[in-house]
Parts: C-alpha cells; sequence; structure tokens
C-alpha cells in the first residue's frame, strides 16, 4: 500500500516543476489539516530549526525567564508615569520575572501592587514587552524595554495619559503575528487554553500534519526536481501569494475580517484578501510610516514595481539579519543594478533604505523598506485622502465601512471616519451590527432604536464575537431609554453567546443591579470573578451588593480589594462613602471624600464636606 501511496505522490508532483499554477493543490491548506508543532519539525531539520530561532520571528514570544528577557543584565531601570503618578520597577526573584507598581508620598509607599510577568513578547532586537495570565485570561503590562536605546519606557499607546495600566487584552489579532497557531478560546476576546512559545515553521509552510505522515511513511519527493504538495514551500508559490505569506503580518493597518474567517484563518498558499483587507490612512506628501510597515513602503519601491521581487528576494527568513554583514545586502543590489566594478560600493541600505522613526513606537528606529531616494527635508503630510486596503486592489463596500468604524474605534476618534463609514454602509448589504456599531459610536440613540425596530436581524450570517458585542451595546442603549425588557433581552443574548467575555458579564449585571434584581446580579458578578480575579468592576458591584445586604464588613473588604487594584478608582470610593454613611462613621467618610478630591478636586465630594 505504501508503495502506491508513494507512486501516487510522484505522479501527482511530475505533473509541474518549477512555479506552482495551481496552488491549491497543496493538501495542508485544507482545514482538517492539523498543526503539529516546531518541534516535531526539528527531527528532519534541524540545521535550519536551529538558525532560525535565533531570527526575531523565532524568538516572538517566550516566557519571562532571564534566558529570554533582554532585562537580564541590565540596569532593570525604574519607569514613571508623570501623568497617572505611578513607577514601574521590574525584578527577578529567581528566574521569574515580576512588575512592582508603586506610588510614594514623601518617603512613604501609599500604593503597592505586584505583577508576576508571565511572558515577553518581542525579539528584542527591537524592544521587549510583557504580558500576564490569570486563569488563561492574557493582558499587556505597563512596562517595555527599548533595547535599541537600551531605556524603559511605557508600551506603545499607553503614553500620554492613556495608560490603562493591567486591563489592556492581547486578543487574537495581536497574537495571530507576534506567535505561532495559539488554542484561542473561541468564545473570549483573550482566554487561551495554550500559548506556543515563538512564530513557528507552520506560519510560513502550513500545519505540518501530512508532510509529517507521509514522511514517516517513507514517502520522500526529491524536491529538486518536484514539488513537494504535502507542505507549501513559498519559494514554490505564484508570486502574489509568497508576498502574501510575508504581508500577513509585515503589514500593519487597519485589518478588516471576511466574511466567516477569524484572525487564524490564512494559511500560507491562500489570497490574503480571502481572508482580510488591511488599510493604512494616506495622506498628500505623507513620507511617515508605522512599525510593521515594510510591505506598504516596498511596493511604493521602483525596484519592486518594475521586477518580479518579494520580500524573499533579499530576506532568507531562516537567518538573523542582526547576523548577516552589510555585503549580504549589498551583494542582492548588485544582482539588479550593474555597476562598475572599479566603484567602492558600500552599505548602499544607508541611503536607499535609511533607519528612521516610526510614529507609531516610541525609542524604535527601523530600516525603511521604500527603496529610493530620501530626503531630510521631505515635507510633512497633507490633506487626508482616505483609507485604502493595500492587499486588495477591489474591496467591498462593506469591507470599507468596517474599516473606517475601525479606525474611529481603535486608533483615532475622528467624525471624519463615521461620515465615510456612512457612506459605505449605505451602499453594502449583510450591515446589520455595523450599523449598529455606527449609531452606538455616534452616541446616537435615537437612530439606533429606530433602526433595530425597523430593520429584520439575520443572526446567521454573523460571527457569535461581532453579535454579542452589538447586543451587549443595544442592551446599553435601551436601558438608558426605558425599555427595560428588551435590553434584558439583549444583555443575556451577549452573554448567552460569549460566556467567557467577562465585559458583557459585567454590563449584564450592572443592568440586573440597576433593575433591584440582586440575587441575579450577584451570580453573574461572582461568575465573572471565577474567571478573572483582577477585575476593579467586579469587586466593585460585589462590594455594593454587599451594602444593600447590610453586610458591612463585607463590603468594606471587597471595595478595598477594588482600590488596591486601582488606587484612583473614584466609583469604589464613592461606595466606601456610602458604606460610611451607613455606619454613621463621619470620620471615615471625611476621610474618603478628602480622597476623591485628591484624585478629582472637581468632584462634588466637595459640596458633601461642605455640609458635614
Amino acid at each position: 500500500m505504501r508503495y502506491f501511496a508513494f507512486l501516487f505522490f510522484l505522479l501527482l508532483f511530475s505533473c509541474q516543476e518549477g512555479e506552482v499554477s495551481n496552488y491549491k493543490a497543496y493538501l495542508n491548506l485544507n482545514d482538517t489539516v492539523k498543526y503539529v508543532g516546531k518541534e516535531q519539525c526539528r527531527m528532519c531539520h534541524a540545521e535550519i530549526y536551529d538558525s532560525y530561532i535565533q531570527t526575531g520571528m523565532g524568538r516572538s514570544f517566550h516566557y519571562a525567564t532571564k534566558q529570554n528577557s533582554e532585562l537580564d543584565g541590565s540596569l532593570m531601570p525604574i519607569i514613571y508615569d508623570s501623568i497617572k503618578n505611578l513607577f514601574y520597577e521590574p525584578f527577578f526573584k529567581y528566574d521569574s520575572l515580576y512588575i512592582k507598581e508603586f506610588r510614594l508620598k514623601r518617603k512613604d509607599t501609599i500604593h503597592l501592587l505586584i505583577k508576576k510577568i508571565d511572558y515577553k513578547i518581542g525579539s528584542g532586537h527591537h524592544t521587549n514587552s510583557h504580558i500576564f495570565e490569570i486563569n488563561g485570561y492574557l493582558h499587556q503590562i505597563p512596562y517595555t524595554y527599548y533595547t535599541q536605546e537600551e531605556i524603559a519606557d511605557l508600551p506603545p499607546g499607553f503614553e500620554n495619559g492613556q495608560n490603562s495600566r493591567f486591563t489592556r487584552e492581547i486578543g487574537l489579532e495581536c497574537m495571530s503575528c507576534h506567535n505561532a497557531k495559539s488554542d484561542h478560546i473561541s468564545l473570549s476576546s483573550n482566554k487561551y487554553n495554550t500559548v506556543p512559545q515563538g512564530i513557528d515553521c507552520e506560519r510560513c509552510h502550513g500545519p505540518g500534519e501530512i508532510h509529517v505522515k507521509t514522511k514517516l511513511a517513507g514517502e520522500f519527493i526529491d524536491t529538486s526536481k518536484y514539488i513537494d504538495y504535502s507542505i507549501v514551500n513559498p519559494s514554490k508559490l505564484p508570486l502574489d501569494l509568497q508576498f502574501d505569506v510575508c504581508q500577513r503580518c509585515h503589514l500593519q493597518g487597519t485589518s478588516v475580517l471576511a466574511e466567516g474567517k477569524s484572525f487564524e484563518s490564512f494559511k500560507p498558499g491562500m489570497k490574503l484578501e480571502d481572508v482580510m483587507d488591511t488599510y493604512l490612512p494616506k495622506f498628500e506628501d505623507d513620507h511617515s510610516f508605522i512599525m510593521a510597515s515594510h510591505v506598504d513602503r516596498l511596493k511604493q519601491s521602483s525596484c519592486f514595481q518594475n521586477t518580479e521581487m518579494t520580500c524573499v528576494t533579499c530576506h532568507n527568513p531562516h537567518k538573523s539579519v542582526t547576523k548577516l554583514e552589510v555585503s549580504y545586502f549589498d551583494a542582492k543590489c548588485m544582482q539588479c543594478h550593474d555597476l562598475c566594478e572599479d566603484e567602492n560600493i558600500q552599505n548602499c541600505t544607508s541611503c536607499h533604505m535609511p533607519k528612521s522613526s516610526t510614529t507609531d513606537i516610541m525609542h524604535v528606529s527601523i530600516t525603511d523598506h521604500k527603496i529610493g531616494l530620501h530626503s531630510s527635508n521631505e515635507s510633512k503630510r497633507g490633506k487626508f485622502l482616505g483609507l485604502f486596503a493595500i492587499n486588495n486592489n477591489n474591496p467591498t463596500d462593506l469591507s470599507k465601512a468596517k474599516a473606517y468604524l475601525k479606525r474611529y474605534e481603535s486608533f483615532e476618534a475622528n467624525n471624519l471616519y463615521l461620515d465615510s463609514a456612512f457612506f459605505y454602509l449605505e451602499r453594502s448589504d449583510n450591515n446589520f451590527v455595523y450599523y449598529i456599531q455606527y449609531y452606538y459610536l455616534k452616541n446616537d440613540r435615537d437612530g439606533l432604536i429606530n433602526y433595530v425596530m425597523s430593520t429584520q436581524l439575520n443572526d446567521s450570517i454573523y460571527t457569535k464575537s461581532d453579535l454579542a458585542l452589538a447586543f451587549s451595546r443595544l442592551g446599553e442603549v435601551f436601558f438608558k431609554e426605558d425599555l427595560v425588557t428588551q435590553a434584558h433581552s439583549y444583555h443575556k443574548r451577549a452573554v448567552d453567546l460569549m460566556p467567557f467575555v467577562i465585559d458583557y458579564k459585567i454590563k449584564y449585571g450592572a443592568f440586573l443591579l440597576n433593575n433591584n434584581q440582586i440575587y441575579d446580579a450577584e451570580i453573574q458578578f461572582t461568575n465573572a470573578l471565577k474567571l478573572n480575579p483582577t477585575i476593579k468592576e467586579i469587586y466593585l458591584n460585589l462590594g455594593y451588593i454587599a451594602i444593600l445586604k447590610e453586610n458591612y464588613q463585607e463590603a468594606e473588604r471587597i471595595l478595598k480589594h477594588a482600590i488596591a487594584v486601582d488606587p484612583d478608582y473614584i466609583l469604589a470610593y464613592e461606595n466606601l462613602v456610602l458604606l460610611s454613611q451607613k455606619r454613621d462613621d463621619t470620620k471615615s467618610t471625611k476621610l474618603y471624600l478628602y480622597k476623591i478630591l485628591e484624585i478629582n478636586p472637581q468632584h462634588k465630594a466637595k459640596s458633601i464636606l461642605d455640609k458635614l
């Protein structure tokens, strides 16, 4: 049987030599084919494996140990967020990395919170950022070590008063480019059963189950003559599909998924536009670029536009660029540019692909992949031209609408984006949940309710995550308009659809609490606490429930725990004021009111103090 199987493979593979004309012939594109992990690949490809794990991709994600962290051996710098008045200090305890968040008043520590850092993210070529895990939920730590300048600072997006501390979720969109395929729980936003350690072989070659099975069965292909269709070799793909393998992650922007796709749907050999469109804002006379903009910049180069070059024309993904001499890349340039032998050509990229700062990440400079003549006097960007899908020349109107909505919500709350989203929604179909997003972001409650009341929902065409987000938002809006029955239904549907999204449980619980359904609300908050005991809103509401139940000692304990999680949590202090008033404890009431005014001098606590 093995002989006949082998003969079949030979017959199949001998039909096509060289470039693949029918990429769908690759057997590992089938959804039933499993991922096997990079250690399985090492059994036969040890030399390539050992070289690859030293690359930026191979080192992209790992446990936060001394061996893997760039902080080991450094001065372990302390950073200070002057806006939040918080310090962050990393330290090792044995081989484990921790972060200490603290606040000082004179020389006294008035707030202290210590978190174990479970993972470091980033190769170390530019940064090491940090992640903590609780019950499978992943969140970012507010501390990044910038290796190029050997300094520490807040992570990108945490600066300028935007420090979200320990609440930024690490969802699948982030994980799918910084790591190998993870065991993400689909009914959650940031919960994982297991997390692999670094981008692996299968990110670029596809799932390896069939390849491993055929080799173990003794079925070998002479790849110098034939193509082995049991696994993708990107160099054998058509040029556009080769490029898609790289631009899946080296094209940063606002990514919009195609219907029924997730951020882990793409496999090498597929067309990226069948899975997602990635948009970037374009401006007149714009010469700026962001961190992972390699593809966008390269596509603007004459070298790319006038040749058949791809990323692997210059890069060997199995070798670290940090271990390659300048002459290696000079030789790549010489392959196309006919230069005189007596010319002293050295370090072409220093002029034609200079290193420059990115607009989205501080303390980082990267190689500009727009190959050409660069001037230090390039003008600043001009008029906004729109969002453009870099990997798809003909995106749908719905895709464009979703891009503008996501850009508004995730990056920049510019009303121009909402206006553009509405324009494209009007021209598209299957847009119910996106109209809800539009009206919600526009804060147009009347428009949202009128739209929902007059439109029939076909929920079979949307993902559970999209529906749950829409229903949770509908629950909020309908409750604010005293449409309690509908609000209850929407909140419950959101929780039922995505039971591991804690935010939906908190909002549902708050709704129940506001409607005096204390027992049911307590169930929601207690279930949320079991999933993730690090979220301040859970303690806030459980503390308030304890006040309502006249369990004052328990209420104080829970509310103080909320403040231990966030020392500036005014809502928790307000509940402590209420608790103190219930106890007729004027001293504590004043203490908590003064604390509120320390955080927010404009708070109504001042008028309450005046009355006291």
